[in-house]
């Protein structure tokens, strides 16, 4: 079954989309609270798809998603942040993220962009 690896500094957010994403059906590999984590469960886990923020302890949130999808750029992304500024969506898109979720993220909107990019959980193989 393909995986997700969640991304968030706050232990709230980082199980809030989890528990999101696994009562849907979908298998969550990975929970990473940094950057250097982040990086570690990537290249371990091999996630389809990413959900990050962009405000980490010790790494932004752009300059992961650059990393990472250097090195796996079929890896899907998805940025949940708190942050608002006007470029954020457009350098959002130029990284390579699929979709930018505002926080609080919605559960539907959240399931409805992971549903169209990995597809119904109860379709996936294990």
């Amino acid at each position: 079954m393909p995986g997700i690896l969640v991304v968030d500094g706050k232990p709230t957010h980082r199980d809030y989309l989890a528990d999101i994403l696994t009562n849907a059906g979908y298998q969550v590999t990975g929970k990473a609270s940094s950057g250097a984590e982040a990086i570690s469960l990537f290249h371990q886990k091999k996630p389809d798809l990413v959900t990050l923020d962009l405000i980490m302890p010790d790494m932004n949130g752009m300059d992961l998603l650059k990393v990472m999808k250097g090195t796996s750029p079929s890896v899907s992304f998805l940025i949940c942040t708190s942050i608002y500024h006007e470029m954020i969506p457009d350098l959002a898109k130029r990284t390579g993220a699929e979709a930018l979720f505002q926080k609080p993220v919605s559960a539907s909107n959240l399931l409805e962009t992971v549903s169209a990019i990995m597809g119904s959980p109860s379709l996936q193989t294990q």
